[in-house]
């Protein structure tokens, strides 16, 4: 069970990174238009779920690999 929640939580992982780079390409577009305060305000927000993202894909990364790690270990101490 370990190894299938370790492997999910790597997943996620994947998916937040993937949606931070999609969320900056969305950055970029926004850059493009004429500077309004709308504008402004998009830019800090997308900056803010960038960053969240990416911490949050973090984390599942590494709960990820200590699970897949702890179900390395006691697959070990079974045999």
């Amino acid at each position: 069970m370990q190894k299938i929640a370790g492997i999910a939580l790597i997943a996620l992982s994947a998916c937040c990174v993937i949606l931070a780079l999609l969320t900056a390409v969305n950055l970029g577009f926004i850059m493009t238009r004429p500077d309004s305060i709308s504008v402004a305000n998009a830019f800090v927000g997308q900056f803010v779920v960038i960053v969240g993202t990416l911490v949050l894909g973090r984390w599942f990364y590494r709960l990820g690999r200590s699970r897949l790690a702890g179900a390395a270990l006691d697959g070990k101490s079974r045999d």
